[in-house]
């Protein structure tokens, strides 16, 4: 199950970077949950909010691409250690972001999803081991 997971994943960052937010929802439960510790007002709640919540975050850019280093498989859950990119506009210049997300699914949809800005967090929340860290950042 963890194997289909993880493919699950690279297709919703697959839909996210070619279609945006609508594009990924598709892969979201009805009633899935985001939680960003660092973002108020959350957690949110159904596929609606999730979606306003993302839209929330990449409000204002001009593109964003999501890529993943590493996608750790971790039981229901899978691991993202991801690299944001975003521009706001033609003359801004490019912002990245580094960090991690864990996605949780139940029968091939995301349930829950939480982010991370420490990817040490992340993998040590999902029982792996934070270690994995050193590894994943020396093969890129």
């Amino acid at each position: 199950m963890s194997d289909s997971n993880v493919q699950i994943y690279e297709r919703i960052l697959d839909a996210f970077n070619r279609e945006g937010v609508g594009g990924s929802m598709r892969y979201f439960d009805d009633d899935a949950e985001v939680y960003d510790p660092d973002v108020p007002g959350g957690p949110y709640r159904g596929r609606d909010a999730v979606a306003g919540f993302l839209s929330q975050l990449i409000e204002g850019a001009d593109r964003v691409e999501v890529k993943a280093a590493r996608l750790l498989p971790a039981g229901d859950r899978v691991v993202g250690l991801l690299r944001s990119h975003w521009r706001r506009g033609e003359a801004d210049p490019q912002m990245e972001l580094t960090d991690a997300h864990t996605l949780t699914f139940r029968d091939g949809k995301v349930v829950y999803w939480r982010a991370y800005l420490d990817p040490k967090e992340a993998l040590s929340d999902a029982g792996l081991d934070p270690d994995l860290l050193e590894e994943v950042r020396r093969s890129t």
